[in-house]
């Protein structure tokens, strides 16, 4: 995969109030597995924002987009529905796994959605950076698999294999 969007949403980091720690953690991880650019956003836990911006990055064909935080029960933890408005097909399967295998029963408590829209997939992960990265880790096989199948089904005109 040669290009991922990473969109971190923190009422608190967009204001200055304390440092994003997610975004280079998972910026330096994807790196590590071949990303060849890695372009990011932090913006305070805005829905209206949030779903414009996903829309942008699908727009630019970009063929995954991260968003990490706004998964929990908090008032302001809308992520899941912003993507909803965006994707087109859900892909339940990814955060199942992602629940599943998580190494803390929190994860359970996450309302993350993966899905389609066009050639992107879209995927919710922790605000947390450990959680986060563990749950990047635990999906970038299906990831890039969903990926490489939607491009070439979606893009290229070819069957889907």
């Amino acid at each position: 995969m040669d290009r991922v969007h990473l969109i971190t949403l923190s009422d608190r980091a967009s204001r200055g109030e304390y440092q994003d720690q997610s975004t280079p953690l998972l910026v330096a991880w994807l790196k590590g597995q071949g990303v060849v650019a890695v372009s990011t956003a932090l913006m305070p836990d805005d829905p209206a924002q949030l779903e414009r911006d996903l829309r942008g990055a699908v727009a630019q064909g970009l063929p995954l987009v991260l968003t990490c935080g706004g998964t929990g029960f908090g008032v302001r933890d809308t992520t899941p529905e912003a993507t909803r408005r965006v994707i087109e097909r859900e892909a339940p399967g990814i955060c199942e796994l992602i629940r599943a295998k998580g190494g803390h029963p929190l994860a359970f408590a996450s309302r993350a959605v993966c899905g389609i829209a066009g050639g992107t997939v879209i995927l919710n992960l922790s605000g947390r950076p450990a959680a986060a990265l563990e749950q990047i880790q635990l999906a970038w096989p299906l990831l890039t698999h969903a990926v490489s199948v939607l491009r070439k089904d979606g893009l290229a005109g070819g069957p889907c294999t």
